[in-house]
């Protein structure tokens, strides 16, 4: 099995979830953390065993030997340290929301698209049961616009 190295750009609460989730995956290693103030970068690795910590996620994308980030920090950032990635060969998974307007979605898309990694947008509940089965309602035409004056 190929193992795919994993570096964490955040080190709040949502990076913690990411960080428990990725150690349940068969084939994932969390190799690196990284966070602008550089005492959450340290304490985070410390706490949760990840071997290296930097204070900026470029120097933290110059590891050879990672495949993967793991984008937690805040929603303005998100572009930049996309397009970075990508520049760097590093494929991305991005916490909500993707980004801050549609310039942006289209930057972060083709940078990932010309450097041949991929951007995956991390939404939890799009394989939620009740939206799987709404989506499939909606496939099969089964569910209809509300006549004028009757919405809720």
């Amino acid at each position: 099995m190929r193992v795919v190295r994993v570096g964490l750009v955040g080190t709040q609460f949502v990076s913690s979830i990411h960080l428990e989730a990725l150690r349940s995956v068969p084939g994932a290693e969390v190799v690196a953390v990284t966070s602008a103030t550089e005492a959450h970068a340290a304490a985070f690795a410390a706490r949760h065993n990840v071997p290296q910590w930097f204070a900026d996620f470029r120097r933290m994308y110059e590891l050879r030997d990672l495949d993967l980030v793991v984008l937690g920090l805040p929603n303005d950032l998100h572009c930049e340290a996309t397009v970075a990635a990508a520049e760097a060969g590093k494929h991305v998974v991005c916490e909500k929301p993707l980004c801050l307007n549609l310039d942006e979605a289209d930057r972060m898309i083709d940078a990932c698209r010309q450097a041949g990694v991929k951007l995956m947008y991390g939404e939890e509940l799009c394989f939620t049961p009740k939206y799987v089965r709404l989506k499939q309602l909606v496939d099969e035409g089964r569910l209809l616009p509300s006549p004028p004056g009757e919405r809720g």
